[in-house]
Parts: C-alpha cells; sequence; structure tokens
C-alpha cells in the first residue's frame, strides 16, 4: 500500500477481523477508502461515502490519526457537524474554489455537500458545481437564487449542526418574514434560525436581540415562552413589545403584564373574574377535559374561571394560556402536596411532555417536588383520561 495509506484495525469493534485502508491527508486521492478482510476487499468507498466511522476518531495501533495531518481549518469545519464530518473534509479536497467556499461560507457548504451526498454526486459534478456562481449553487440546493441572500448566508455563524436541523434551515431561509428580519441584524447566528422556527408570533426587529452565539436551547425556549406569554397578556396586541430588543427588558414587561393582569382578576376582584370566565366560555366553548390523570398531589384546572384564579392566586401569568388551552396545545394542572405550584403539560408529537413548573410569583419549585412532577410525566405514555 501507498505510504499516504493509513490502516486501521477495526476487528475490536466490529467483532469480526477486518481492516480499514483511508488515504491520508497528502495523497493523490484524499480520504479515499476501501475495507478488507482474510479474503480480501470488501467493500470501496465512493465519493461523499464515509467509511461508517467519525472522522476524529479513527487511529491506528501506532496511534497516528487520520485527522492529525488535515489542515485545521478544515478540521474545524468537519466538526461542526459530526455526522458527516468525513464528508465535508474530503469534499475540501476536490479543488481549490471548495476549499474557499468552505472557508467563505461555511454554512453554505454544509448546505451543497449534504445535498451532493444525498444525490450522490461523484467529485467531477461536484467540482462543476463549485464553479457556478453563488446564486445558482442557492438555487440548486432549493433556495431563492439571490445575492442578498448569498450574502447573508455567508454571515451566519455556525455552531454545532444536528444532520436533521439541515432541512430546518432550508425552511428558515425560504421565510420572507425570516429573511426581512435577519438581512438587518448585525451578528447573525444559527440559533436565530432555531429561535424564528420555534417562534410562532409576533415578529419585531428587536427580537432577534434576544438569543446570541452563546444561547443554548433551554435560552430558546425560554424566549419563545416568554413572548407568548406577554403577546397573551396584551390582548394580542404587538405593540408593546416593538420595543423589547433585551432579555432584561421582556422579562421587566411580562412582569408589569402579570401585575395588572392579576390585578384587574385579583383576590377582591371575583365578579369580575367570573364575567371574564363568561367572555371566556363564549369565545372558546366549554374548558377542555384533562387529557391525562393526575397523581395524588396533584388536580387538573376544570373550568376558565378556575385558570384566571390560578394565575392570581399564584401571582404568574397562567391565568393569560386561555388561547393555547383552547388550542389543545397547554393543559394546566396545580400541585397542592408537598408544595404548591403551577404545572402546564404541552401537546408535542401527540404526546403530552412538561411544560413548565413554577410556584408562588414565578419561583422554582424544590428539587423534591420537581422530581415527583418528571416521574409523573415520564409514565404517561399514552395515558388519556
Amino acid at each position: 500500500m501507498p505510504s499516504q495509506t493509513l490502516v486501521f484495525n477495526l476487528s475490536h469493534i466490529l467483532n469480526y477481523p477486518i481492516q480499514l485502508a483511508v488515504n491520508g491527508w497528502q495523497s493523490e486521492r484524499p480520504l479515499r477508502w476501501s475495507s478488507f478482510n482474510t479474503e480480501g476487499l470488501v467493500a470501496e468507498g465512493q465519493f461523499l461515502e464515509a467509511p461508517g466511522l467519525p472522522l476524529f476518531t479513527l487511529e491506528d495501533d501506532e496511534g497516528n490519526r487520520l485527522s492529525d495531518r488535515i489542515p485545521e481549518d478544515i478540521a474545524g469545519l468537519a466538526r461542526l457537524m459530526p455526522a458527516i464530518d468525513f464528508e465535508l473534509a474530503q469534499a475540501c479536497t476536490v479543488s481549490e474554489s471548495s476549499r474557499q467556499l468552505a472557508m467563505d461560507s461555511p454554512l453554505l457548504f454544509i448546505l451543497l455537500v449534504d445535498h451532493a451526498r444525498k444525490e450522490k454526486l461523484s467529485d467531477d459534478a461536484f467540482a462543476e458545481l463549485l464553479a457556478l456562481k453563488r446564486t445558482a449553487i442557492l438555487e440548486t440546493i432549493g433556495l431563492a437564487g439571490s445575492k442578498s441572500l448569498s450574502r447573508l448566508i455567508k454571515r451566519i455563524k455556525v455552531s454545532l449542526l444536528l444532520p436533521w436541523e439541515l432541512d430546518d434551515v432550508i425552511k428558515a431561509l425560504s421565510k420572507p418574514e425570516f429573511l426581512r428580519l435577519l438581512r438587518h441584524h448585525p451578528d447573525v447566528h444559527l440559533n436565530h434560525l432555531r429561535f424564528l422556527l420555534r417562534h410562532r408570533r409576533p415578529f419585531w426587529p428587536g427580537m432577534l436581540y434576544l438569543v446570541d452565539e452563546h444561547s443554548a436551547g433551554l435560552d430558546i425556549t425560554w424566549a419563545c415562552r416568554m413572548i407568548r406569554d406577554t403577546f397573551n397578556m396584551a390582548d394580542g396586541d404587538e405593540r408593546p413589545l416593538a420595543g423589547v430588543n433585551s432579555r432584561p427588558a421582556l422579562q421587566a414587561l411580562h412582569d408589569r403584564l402579570i401585575e395588572r393582569f392579576n390585578r384587574g382578576n385579583g383576590e377582591s376582584a371575583a365578579a369580575e373574574r367570573a364575567i371574564l370566565a363568561f367572555d371566556l366560555t363564549q369565545e372558546h366553548g366549554d374548558y377542555p377535559a384533562p387529557p391525562v390523570l393526575p397523581i395524588t398531589g396533584v388536580e387538573p384546572l376544570a373550568s376558565w374561571l378556575e385558570l384566571l384564579e390560578e394565575g392570581a392566586a399564584m401571582h404568574h401569568c397562567v391565568g393569560s394560556y386561555d388561547i393555547p388551552v383552547a388550542e389543545g396545545e397547554v393543559f394546566v394542572y396545580r400541585m397542592k402536596d408537598p408544595e404548591r405550584l403551577t404545572i402546564s403539560l404541552e401537546s408535542r408529537n401527540n404526546q403530552w411532555i412538561l411544560g413548565e413548573v413554577r410556584g408562588y410569583c414565578n419561583a422554582n419549585p424544590s428539587p423534591g417536588a420537581l422530581e415527583i412532577v418528571r416521574r409523573w410525566v415520564a409514565g404517561l405514555g399514552n395515558q388519556s383520561a
């Protein structure tokens, strides 16, 4: 075998005799591979076909890693998407144009490699795509072939990507209402696309400042829920949110609206709550039946009046959840023992999952009470009331 070929013994991993030979980075055909056993050739990899093991795990018996001689900028790109790290690195070897696109517009390059992989393109066909203008490349992968979109994608900073997120990226970049916001934001990150896809309404320019490149999934969930609750408490009026461009500003607006909402429906306003509950019945119909059976110490809210009273008693915004409750997206329970909590369940993919667990004034539950709630929800399965 040529000296630029590294051989990896995979017998101890796969529990049968097999070796993998991969061309090194400096070879004439970098990262092409074949597998063989005592009887000869088993398989031979085509262009953008990985050997089935992550690029950065391949190490021979002498401690030489396949990734050791891959340039760091290309290795860094490959690490962005471990599911196709081998394919991304191999695609960079096709031509100088491929490496240039990878460094200049990483997200566009990843989308193009994923397209070429799914279409089983040869390296020559991939090279032909790279020779196209970027607007034509956008059209090839299913996006609008505009210069402004090409410039936007170039600006989007990329973090660790999961395989199914590539379809989400295409979906987000196909929505004009998203593009209008993204084009005017100074520091666009993949998290902004994740945020916009999870958010329903409303949309305003300052909302993109609620997340950044450091935002975790829980941060994005928090922003979506806070916007939803604030919008509901504002009776669907977008104007209060128009001036929000930070997480503290959103929290402050949310808290002011809670105070106003619960003051109007407070302990001394039983008659007003009854009138509002009647209005909600007229608007939404009867209060939905509980979707799952409770456990000891937990009980479902049973009427629009109880929903309003729960928010007033606990000094949080659950009283404004009438729309998601009416639409079957959310159902609210209250825990009375071992501590007083409000629990929301959310419908996802025909299953009820845990939404929020909040105490008085949105206080966090104790670890013990939270564990009780989590065990209850984890054991729901397909149970229905």
